[in-house]
């Protein structure tokens, strides 16, 4: 029991460092900590508090956690178009800077809804990179630049040249189109050192292909092994594993599913696992650092055979 607890702190105290991810702010009012000041009152001022701002705005992308979105934001706000809106209450956003005081360092809210009694006053723009669509509002009062919602970039439709059939003489010429869909999956490799309570250490890898169903929620299928390299209970073994994972931001995610582990006893597993996105190469591969923890499904409160590690992910 006190080992199967072990395995339970730990999962949390990974999830607690995350923290941040998971908070929540309802906001009622603007401008009692604004980014910048005066007050904009046309696309003309939002530009100039852009181009003014840089170095403090460079800040608060990284410390909101999206420091290598700043040179893409920098590069592509100068020509993109912006809308002036109303922004009305319940509408939430993933993160959004301001100043504690008006000449203070740039500090960071993040999962923030607008629980004001009005909508307010906001211009909207959009900056692409590596095929998703990063919407921003920058209320006109504050200047507090905000990131409104990520979304993927519509995929434009190609047109086929025509198709030319003859019957009997005749000719009849069909327009084709089709519409070119970007996918996020991909192939996935792990590798990574699990501890067993029994007690033994293994060494474990695997092999697999991981499929978007939602925006955020993607289904993973494994085959690997573990090969035990201490202890004296339990041997290597044949894993394959299923998995749901749900990606609360663009780098971490969190996720359960099972598992079959057969070697000197077959068993069914349950597993649960949290990610962290450590490094990209876009376009080509991104690696995560994840712990895992896997019981056997029959045996959850006592089993010595419980297993907490930690690993690589590679996603191709």
């Amino acid at each position: 029991m006190k080992k199967k607890l072990l395995l339970l702190v730990g999962v949390c105290l990974v999830m607690t460092c995350s923290s941040p991810a998971f908070a929540a702010v309802t906001l009622k009012h603007l401008g009692n900590h604004p980014f910048y000041r005066p007050a904009m009152t046309s696309e003309a001022d939002l530009r100039t508090m852009v181009k003014k701002q840089s170095t403090d705005l460079q800040t608060g992308f990284t410390n909101s956690g999206y420091a290598e979105l700043f040179p893409d934001f920098m590069a592509q706000f100068p020509t993109a178009k912006v809308e002036f809106i109303k922004v009305a209450p319940g509408e939430q956003f993933g993160w959004m800077l301001f100043r504690k005081k008006t000449s203070g360092p740039v500090s960071v809210l993040k999962d923030v809804t607008w629980g004001g009694k009005a909508s307010f006053d906001a211009y909207r723009f959009s900056i692409d990179k590596n095929g998703q669509r990063y919407e921003f509002i920058v209320p006109a009062i504050c200047g507090n630049l905000s990131l409104r919602n990520i979304s993927r970039i519509p995929q434009p439709v190609v047109p086929v040249a025509p198709v030319v059939i003859e019957d009997k003489g005749a000719q009849a010429k069909i327009a084709q189109t089709v519409t070119v869909d970007q996918h996020k999956g991909g192939p996935v490799a792990d590798i990574g050192f699990a501890y067993q309570f029994d007690p033994a250490s293994y060494v474990f890898a695997r092999g697999g292909y991981e499929f978007f169903l939602t925006e955020n929620l993607s289904a993973m299928g494994l085959v690997g092994g573990f090969a035990r390299v201490d202890g004296y209970d339990g041997g290597s073994a044949f894993t394959a594993d299923a998995l749901l994972n749900y990606y609360l931001t663009e780098k971490m995610f969190v996720g359960a599913g099972v598992g079959f582990w057969t070697g000197e006893d077959d068993n069914i597993d349950l597993i649960v696992n949290i990610g962290y996105l450590i490094y990209e190469k876009p376009g080509k591969m991104k690696t995560s650092l994840f712990v895992e923890g896997r019981c056997e499904a029959d045996d959850l409160i006592a089993s010595q055979a419980t297993r907490l590690g930690v690993g690589l992910r590679f996603q191709f």
